[in-house]
């Protein structure tokens, strides 16, 4: 069965790396990054944190989930790699209810200094500015205690982190009901 796995956090959590090492353990997978969706944006765009960019959020995620329910009843395992906040699961969950493919969400949360660091080593920015990362990483601590799960990422590899995702989703840990 294939299944969508959200890999979401604050920017800088490891998303990325997390979700290619989970990606590289299937033969049929997929791995879609929200940020190629922003991306594609180009008059009107509003960077996704800031007042007045909660409509656009809401059509990229509804774009992410429909490819992500499309390709998952092709039976490939899609992991979802993106800033993910508990809201968009509703979204995700009315995409992929007809599709009959499990929806587990996963929040990667390091330590705020470990997030620090990995950000000031980061060449893609998309424009963060200011504290944007430390409110980022204080919104994912207040929503850890919401649907799916949450793990500590702090000084562990992507393959590290990928063990643990693969352990909680296999425990059933992060399921979403769809």
């Amino acid at each position: 069965m294939s299944q969508v796995v959200i890999v979401s956090g604050p920017p800088a959590a490891g998303k990325s790396s997390v979700c290619e090492s989970l990606c590289e353990r299937y033969d049929r997978t997929l791995h879609l990054e929200t940020d190629d969706l922003y991306g594609w944006l180009r008059m009107g765009f509003v960077p996704p944190w800031k007042a007045g960019s909660q409509r656009q959020n809401e059509i990229v995620t509804r774009a992410c989930a429909r490819a992500a329910a499309t390709f998952a009843e092709a039976q490939y395992g899609v992991f979802v790699d993106g800033v993910v906040l508990p809201w968009a699961l509703r979204i995700y969950a009315e995409e992929l209810r007809g599709v009959g493919v499990m929806l587990q969400y996963i929040v990667l949360l390091p330590s705020l200094d470990d997030l620090l660091r990995r950000a000031g080593g980061r060449e893609k920015q998309l424009g963060a500015v200011g504290d944007m990362y430390e409110r980022m990483h204080a919104t994912f601590v207040q929503a850890s205690e919401g649907p799916g799960c949450a793990i500590d990422s702090s000084g562990l590899t992507a393959a590290q982190t990928a063990d643990a995702v693969m352990s909680a989703c296999g425990r059933g840990a992060c399921l979403v009901p769809t």
